[in-house]
């Protein structure tokens, strides 16, 4: 395995860390026992990871040159470096919930979501891609994950009761 493999590998694992933490600690509002606080977290992580792979491939459906390119761990690439901002507001809603108990993690969930997707953006841009093109796909893959984490935490809420 090389130097760029290890890379995308702990970047992928330090984001998909800050959503399982972010999960779990929206779980604990959305849930009402322990089983459910970890399914959430669990289904949560799940989506996060399905989502995430789903912005990599999105931004090369939509640019031939990083296909032949980089291929789709380029993508991936970008998307896990992007999503590293989230780490900040992880750290923010753990400070938040665990030391002052403020119930934001569905705050911080958000904003993570939204400005790693742009974020993403920056990351290819940085590369020589068409700036404007995978600002505007980035910033709506990321709105979309937004939203479906918003709908999966509704539904979540009225499934548990």
């Amino acid at each position: 395995m090389d130097k760029a493999q290890t890379e995308r590998i702990a970047y992928a694992g330090i984001v998909l860390a800050c959503f399982a933490i972010l999960s779990w600690l929206n779980g604990r509002y959305v849930g009402s026992g322990a089983g459910e606080v970890a399914a959430y977290t669990v289904i949560g992580l799940i989506l996060a990871a399905t989502c995430l792979a789903g912005l990599a491939a999105l931004t090369l459906l939509a640019e031939p040159s990083l296909r032949q390119g980089a291929g789709y761990m380029g993508g991936l690439d970008a998307v896990a470096r992007g999503f590293l901002i989230a780490i900040p507001f992880t750290l923010l809603a753990l400070l938040a919930d665990l030391a002052f108990g403020w119930n934001a993690a569905t705050a911080f969930i958000q904003a993570a979501i939204m400005t790693s997707g742009a974020a993403v953006g920056t990351e290819l841009a940085r590369r020589g891609e068409p700036k404007l093109r995978y600002m505007l796909i980035c910033m709506g893959g990321a709105f979309a994950f937004s939203i479906i984490w918003i709908a999966y935490s509704a539904i979540f809420s009225k499934a548990a009761g």
